[in-house]
């Protein structure tokens, strides 16, 4: 009796072993699937999320705003701040490789030009003679404005607005003159006062004559009033007999008219 006793438990522990094995692989088992389930959704999702984004990406870009637009608030900030109308367009840009760019290309006509984007402003005078002429590569003197804007704050403080438009207006005629084949002139220089302008050429002087005079002799001189030179300087009874020293040219009037010769209004 004893031994169907003990036999009926081996039996049942044996059962009971038998059944907590199995429940074990069970648990094991799903466990299992369910994390290998979780690893391939997890990949699918994100091989399709870049799909998503694209699709997102596009909608947004084809998307037309139609609510109300106050036309004065909007022209405000037009003139206000580009860089934040720039901002907020609410446009996703298109890369150069997708569909979208590619569709609007294929409507574009064979001879479409795009808007030319405008040329840089060219520099015009401050004293409203317009555009600067082109300087020569060959020419050897450095024009006025190109000097003045280097240090304006100092030729602002040593001249007067007339005596700056003198000298712009005398660098022009240099500049012209040398493009017409006059190379021989060493420099130039204006009267303020009369408003004529000279080049200084090698061994010259301009005149102006004063009203002759009679000598004891009963012939005429006529005096020297103004003389332009260079580098030409004559003395006073020079002046007063109206004779220039040897070798010295002399050339009455001679002087340039700025407006007439510049062509400017």
């Amino acid at each position: 009796m004893f031994r169907d006793m003990l036999s009926g438990s081996r039996a049942i522990f044996i059962g009971l072993v038998f059944f907590v094995l199995v429940v074990g692989a069970s648990l094991l088992y799903s466990w299992h699937v369910h994390r290998t389930t979780d690893a391939e959704l997890a990949e699918t999702q994100r091989k399709v999320q870049p799909l998503e984004n694209k699709n997102e990406t596009l909608t947004a870009a084809n998307t037309v705003d139609t609510s109300r637009v106050d036309f004065g608030q909007a022209g405000t900030d037009l003139e206000t701040d580009d860089a934040q109308m720039l901002n907020n367009t609410g446009v996703s840009p298109i890369d150069e490789t997708s569909e979208g760019l590619d569709l609007s290309d294929a409507f574009l006509p064979d001879d479409f030009v795009s808007e030319k984007v405008p040329a840089e402003e060219v520099p015009v005078s401050p004293y409203g003679f317009g555009p600067y002429p082109e300087v020569p590569a060959d020419y050897p003197f450095t024009p006025f404005w190109l000097r003045y804007q280097k240090d304006p704050e100092i030729y602002d403080a040593k001249y007067t607005i007339d005596r700056l438009k003198g000298k712009e207006l005398l660098s022009r005629i240099m500049v012209k003159a040398w493009t017409q084949g006059i190379r021989d002139f060493t420099g130039g220089s204006f009267e303020a006062t009369t408003g004529k302008y000279y080049l200084h050429l090698p061994n010259t002087i301009y005149v102006e004559y004063d009203e002759p005079y009679e000598n004891e002799d009963g012939t005429f001189t006529r005096p020297f009033a103004v003389v332009t030179s260079g580098n030409i300087s004559l003395t006073p009874e020079q002046m007063q007999r109206g004779i220039a020293p040897p070798g010295v040219r002399v050339i009455e009037g001679g002087s340039y008219d700025p407006y007439e010769y510049l062509d400017l209004p």
